[in-house]
């Protein structure tokens, strides 16, 4: 089961669909979702998965899946769910792309493809008796059933550190003083990357607002002008690519930079992005590219800014 890997269903409408799948407790069912944008194909479990010495206990082993060696991970094991039947023969593998890596996550059925809106995502807290809070985006209801949407991201950081988006240490500290007073803007719903990089740019020395979502960013803007901004795409209350739209809809934000920093790296999505008006697209883990970016557009004056009245289109 192969799917189409674009993000943007109507750019910049808050649109996008999920994957909902189904891990099995003995006889209750525990229904969760992925963003389509992160998978690249269904599959039945391989056949032959190869075990990894000194591997996290949740990944099963590794497998060639179209000439990609990639980890399968059994998805109940980490979150914590005992399956009853070790026989993973008649379970799915949800092959995903995200961060620059393949990854395999073992489930016992995928039901179906739907369409929602980052409106429909609600708050977590108190919505299940599973121990995986952090590791929740949000949850949405279709048909009376909670669908939770993990935070995959945080689950591959956790079982590969690798993958992670870190600090850096190639920032040029002579321009300290040149950044000084030059506000950036900046979403991400993660508080561990949204953390790091307030911290990073703030130590580079601008000045960094905060939002956990696109929302919050946009009704700041009402009131501010910033001189950069850089939006995540994937966030519950406010997708980046709303950001971008909404951003370019007023004439006044067309010479500020917009910086999407996404793990969703595909052709399609920086074409799309760069089209609704994003001034580039950078893949996360890369941090410094990232600050080198922003150093172009604020100071050094590099790059393009594209911008384009979408209310007109």
């Amino acid at each position: 089961m192969a799917l189409n890997h674009g993000i943007l269903l109507e750019t910049g409408t808050n649109e996008f669909e999920i994957v909902e799948f189904i891990i099995n407790n003995g006889n209750m069912p525990y229904h969760f979702c992925i963003n389509v944008a992160k998978v690249r194909e269904v599959i039945i479990f391989p056949e032959t998965t190869v075990q990894v010495p000194d591997s996290h206990p949740a990944i099963i082993g590794t497998a060639n899946i179209r000439q990609n060696l990639v980890p399968i991970i059994n998805l109940g094991q980490w979150i914590g769910v005992r399956q009853q039947d070790p026989d993973f023969s008649k379970s799915k593998v949800i092959v995903t792309y995200f961060n620059g890596a393949y990854n395999g996550f073992l489930v016992d059925e995928v039901v179906r493809i739907h369409r929602i809106t980052w409106s429909d995502i609600k708050d977590y807290s108190d919505m299940s008796d599973l121990n995986i809070v952090d590791s929740v985006l949000g949850v949405v209801t279709i048909d009376d059933r909670l669908i939770q949407m993990l935070d995959f991201e945080k689950i591959v950081a956790e079982i590969n550190p690798i993958t992670m988006v870190r600090e850096t240490t190639e920032i040029d500290m002579s321009r300290y003083y040149d950044r000084n007073g030059k506000t950036i803007f900046l979403a991400e719903d993660s508080p561990t990357i949204r953390k790091l990089l307030q911290g990073s740019f703030t130590r580079a020395g601008y000045n960094t607002v905060a939002f956990e979502n696109g929302i919050d960013l946009l009704t700041r803007l009402r009131k501010e002008k910033p001189a950069l901004i850089i939006t995540d795409l994937e966030m519950p209350g406010g997708s980046g690519d709303y950001v971008v739209r909404k951003t370019r809809e007023k004439d006044i934000f067309n010479d500020v930079p917009i910086l999407v920093f996404s793990s969703m790296v595909s052709v399609e999505n920086e074409r799309k992005l760069l089209n609704i008006g994003a001034s580039r697209f950078i893949g996360k883990p890369d941090l410094s590219d990232l600050i080198q970016a922003v150093d172009d557009f604020v100071l050094n004056h590099k790059g393009t800014i594209i911008h384009k009245n979408i209310a007109q289109q």
